[in-house]
Protein backbone atom coordinates (compact mmCIF):
# COMPACT_ATOMS: atom_id res chain seq x y z
CA UNK A 1 0.00 0.00 0.00
CA UNK A 2 1.29 3.46 -0.59
CA UNK A 3 -0.10 6.39 0.78
CA UNK A 4 0.69 10.09 -0.51
CA UNK A 5 1.31 12.82 2.15
CA UNK A 6 -0.63 16.39 0.99
CA UNK A 7 -1.05 19.70 2.30
CA UNK A 8 -4.21 20.26 4.19
CA UNK A 9 -5.02 23.93 2.99
CA UNK A 10 -3.66 23.10 -0.82
CA UNK A 11 -4.47 19.60 -0.93
CA UNK A 12 -1.38 19.71 -2.73
CA UNK A 13 1.05 16.44 -2.75
CA UNK A 14 3.75 17.35 -0.05
CA UNK A 15 6.56 15.10 -1.41
CA UNK A 16 6.35 12.45 1.40
CA UNK A 17 4.83 8.65 1.19
CA UNK A 18 4.77 5.64 3.10
CA UNK A 19 5.05 2.68 1.43
CA UNK A 20 3.52 -0.91 3.25
CA UNK A 21 4.86 -4.17 2.58
CA UNK A 22 3.36 -7.75 3.30
CA UNK A 23 6.53 -8.81 4.48
CA UNK A 24 9.63 -7.68 5.97
CA UNK A 25 12.09 -9.65 2.43
CA UNK A 26 10.07 -7.41 0.50
CA UNK A 27 10.49 -3.95 2.43
CA UNK A 28 14.36 -5.10 2.48
CA UNK A 29 14.72 -5.36 -1.06
CA UNK A 30 12.70 -1.99 -1.66
CA UNK A 31 15.34 -0.33 0.28
CA UNK A 32 17.99 -2.03 -1.27
CA UNK A 33 17.36 -0.94 -4.99
CA UNK A 34 17.40 2.54 -3.86
CA UNK A 35 20.83 1.92 -2.04
CA UNK A 36 21.24 5.82 -1.28
CA UNK A 37 20.18 7.25 -4.23
CA UNK A 38 16.84 9.33 -5.19
CA UNK A 39 14.84 9.81 -2.01
CA UNK A 40 15.26 9.17 1.77
CA UNK A 41 14.16 6.00 2.42
CA UNK A 42 13.75 4.21 6.75
CA UNK A 43 12.47 1.30 7.31
CA UNK A 44 10.42 0.36 10.59
CA UNK A 45 8.50 -2.77 12.32
CA UNK A 46 4.28 -2.54 11.90
CA UNK A 47 2.70 -1.08 15.60
CA UNK A 48 1.19 -3.43 17.28
CA UNK A 49 -3.00 -2.75 18.14
CA UNK A 50 -3.27 -1.99 21.61
CA UNK A 51 -6.71 -3.53 21.95
CA UNK A 52 -5.24 -6.74 20.56
CA UNK A 53 -6.04 -9.46 23.29
CA UNK A 54 -3.84 -12.42 22.28
CA UNK A 55 -0.29 -10.03 23.43
CA UNK A 56 -0.03 -9.43 26.84
CA UNK A 57 0.35 -6.26 28.82
CA UNK A 58 3.99 -6.05 29.57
Amino acid sequence: MINLYTDRETGKLKGEATVSFDDPPSAKAAIDWFDGGGPKITFSDPKIPFSDPEIPFV
